[in-house]
């Protein structure tokens, strides 16, 4: 693999420990791995002449981003959802029965791109057609933790057929250099028990992820009483589903002794402050983090919030819990940034999140010429309060440069964009065809 120097940024955001900014210092990639930080004549002069020297100048560099949970090919249905309520049962199901598979890589090449151009250098995706959602990933060039849906209970695609896809999904991806394969029970009230428990024990037994919704919705909540008379997050935790291996997304719907549970299980939990923000929902980040829980940050459904933008994310979690909870000091802007970086890759057991000699090169650089970002008193304060996903300019993955000027290195970002586009009609155009109501709920006439 060639090497690589970026040269003189301005600043040098490492998240390793508070304060650890560095200024005008040059850094070294070589065979996808940080091999020195510091003065560029000195590198050059240890290390020889790189294959390639970027330009640092006016510039921010951070750890790549990390989405903990997200659906890309569900950018197909952007604009189709915010404003409707009871979205899951009665938007997203409906229109995902007329997905397949070309339609779903088409999509999820769309979300993947979206979703590096904003910083993200790692996306958790569970979802269905994920065979071909992972073959968007990869041509993308971002790491993905990617499961293919499972469920036996309601939703689009079910039963056995499903459950074979999901494990054939884990033998053809395991090893691959880009993508780790989990295991995605939906929810609990979408996978019945004994299915529950084959995945929890298949984890165990393989050394794989689970990666699963866990007291979502109210729907959620009250039929996992009726079935089981337990809540959600005790149902799971009896089935022996959390642990340092599983990460769920929301768990809005726990009691504080459920939310201590949760948060000692060494569950990660990912919390997607837009999405409960449209829907009215209380969320609980806070409380998970001063539990001692392992709280990380997604972007969940691009077509819910409308976009993958994770320093919108990272912002609005900090707004919602200061609102919520009358605090208007409770995290610094370090302590969300971390969720983003160093958090998330402990919790994947990944040696990337921070910038540091021996660490993989996934890293991001940040146009901070614009006016937005200057001047550059409060670095973590910058990222998470001030910079968007626009102000992305380079992107590395795994020491290879994936985005460059903002654009994508190798793909022609217009032919994904208009093929999505159409591929998204047509699917608009099957559901509408296929459930009359849906033009009343998502108000489109005309496609």
């Amino acid at each position: 693999m060639s090497s690589i120097i970026i040269k003189n940024p301005e600043l040098v955001i490492t998240m390793d420990g508070y304060g650890s900014v560095l200024r005008r210092q040059s850094l070294l990639i070589k065979d996808g791995v940080i091999e020195a930080i510091g003065d560029y004549s000195s590198i050059v002069s240890a290390y020889g002449q790189p294959d390639e020297v970027i330009d640092g100048r006016e510039k921010i560099a951070l750890p790549g981003l990390i989405d903990m949970h997200t659906h890309v090919a569900m950018a197909g249905f952007r604009g189709l959802a915010s404003d409707v309520s009871d979205v899951i049962y009665s938007v997203f199901w409906p229109l995902e029965k007329s997905l397949d598979g070309s339609t779903a890589y088409k999509l999820g090449l769309l979300g993947a791109l979206e979703a590096v151009k904003s910083g993200v250098t790692l996306l958790a995706d569970h979802y269905f057609f994920m065979d071909e959602i992972a073959r968007a990933v990869v041509e993308v060039g971002v790491r993905g933790l990617l499961g293919h849906t499972y469920m036996d209970v309601d939703g689009p695609f079910s039963g056995p057929v499903e459950l074979a896809k999901a494990i054939d999904f884990i033998k053809r991806w395991r090893g691959h250099s880009l993508v780790t394969p989990a295991l995605a029970p939906h929810a609990t009230d979408t996978v019945n028990r004994e299915n529950l428990v084959f995945m929890a024990e298949k984890a165990r037994e393989d050394g794989l992820f689970i990666h699963m919704h866990l007291a979502q919705t109210e729907r959620e909540l009250r039929v996992v009483r009726e079935r089981t008379g337990d809540t959600p997050v005790r149902y799971a935790l009896r089935l022996g589903l959390l642990g340092a291996k599983t990460i769920v997304a929301h768990a809005n719907y726990a009691d504080p002794q459920e939310r201590a549970l949760l948060a000692h299980s060494g569950s990660a939990i990912v919390q997607c402050p837009s999405t409960y923000f449209l829907s009215g929902v209380r969320f609980h980040a806070y409380d998970y983090w001063q539990l001692g829980g392992s709280v990380t940050i997604g972007t969940d459904a691009p077509c819910y919030n409308d976009n993958i933008d994770i320093f919108e994310e990272m912002r609005m979690l900090v707004y919602g819990q200061r609102m919520m909870l009358e605090k208007p000091n409770l995290w610094s802007a370090y302590d969300v940034l971390e969720m983003t970086t160093r958090g998330a890759a402990r919790s994947l057991g990944l040696r990337t999140g921070i910038i540091k000699r021996s660490f993989d090169a996934d890293i991001v650089l940040i146009d901070a010429k614009k006016p937005h970002l200057r001047p550059l008193f409060n670095p973590y304060s910058l990222v998470v309060y001030s910079a968007t996903a626009g102000d992305v300019d380079t992107v590395i993955v795994k020491g290879k440069v994936v985005v460059r000027g903002g654009r994508h290195v190798s793909l022609d970002e217009e032919r994904v964009i208009h093929q999505a586009e159409a591929a998204a009609t047509s699917v608009l155009r099957r559901a509408l065809d296929e459930n009359p109501d849906l033009e009343k709920r998502i108000r489109v006439k005309e496609i």
